[in-house]
């Protein structure tokens, strides 16, 4: 019997140029995609702490674990690092004011929204990623209400934040059909700055309250919130708002 000859195994094909080189540019595209985050997620907890002026790019880059010139490469900029750090969130929570802005409008049928309906669908994102949310939603809100009160941070940041400002504004106005337009874009302020000093969380209301009310209790605040605020747009157009002029 003739014992079988050995089989030499085949050659393995070479994977094509093409495709290995597509491979290789998934990796450091990834790789490049977890840079970046990584340096905006230590962009946020250092401006949350430091402010924009007290904080440097190279400490930013060594919290991140990464090369300062990885920072220049994605974002060139401390201006457009922080600018990157804003949008990223705020494009979330302006989807999903929207959304709910739009269900409001559903809601009302062939009628404008309600002033506590559209109060609330520009409160209620924000507030509840701040209570819910992953961790870096405190430090993005703290972040924000201390800079919102700066120009230099309005003006650049004006361009992710402006559109939802004019979306709730336009609503507002339709809700409100007897308040001078002036009055309007005031009332839209007001609304801005009391959700701004929810989101500060200084503590002071605990110390002012004696532990009665908490910084941390935002769906607390935001049951408080939205009538207060809704009381006060609506009395832009009433009859005793002439009182005071």
């Amino acid at each position: 019997m003739k014992a079988k000859s050995a089989v030499a195994p085949k050659p393995r094909r070479a994977a094509p140029k093409g495709k290995a080189e597509a491979r290789g540019h998934r990796v450091v595209v990834r790789r490049g995609d977890t840079t970046r985050l990584s340096i905006l997620d230590a962009a946020e907890r250092c401006f949350a702490e430091s402010g924009f002026d007290g904080v440097s790019l190279r400490a930013i880059t060594e919290l991140a674990g990464v090369d300062l010139a990885l920072a220049n490469y994605h974002f060139g900029t401390k201006e457009n690092l922080l600018h990157e750090v804003i949008a990223r969130r705020a494009r979330i929570v302006h989807d999903e004011r929207v959304r709910a802005l739009e269900l409001a409008r559903q809601q009302a049928g062939t009628r404008s929204p309600s002033v506590e309906a559209i109060v609330t669908a520009f409160l209620g994102p924000m507030l509840r990623h701040l209570a819910e949310g992953d961790a870096g939603w405190r430090p993005y809100g703290s972040q924000v209400s201390h800079l919102d009160v700066l120009p230099k941070f309005t003006a650049l940041a004006s361009g992710v934040l402006d559109p939802t400002a004019l979306h709730f504004i336009n609503a507002l106005r339709l809700a409100l059909p007897k308040a001078p337009e002036q009055s309007v874009y005031w009332g839209y302020m007001f609304l801005l700055g009391s959700m701004v000093q929810v989101m500060s969380a200084t503590g002071r209301i605990e110390r002012l309250s004696r532990g009665l009310c908490r910084s941390d209790d935002v769906e607390g605040a935001l049951r408080e919130l939205v009538p207060f605020v809704s009381g006060g747009l609506r009395a832009l157009g009433s009859e005793s708002k002439q009182e005071f002029e």
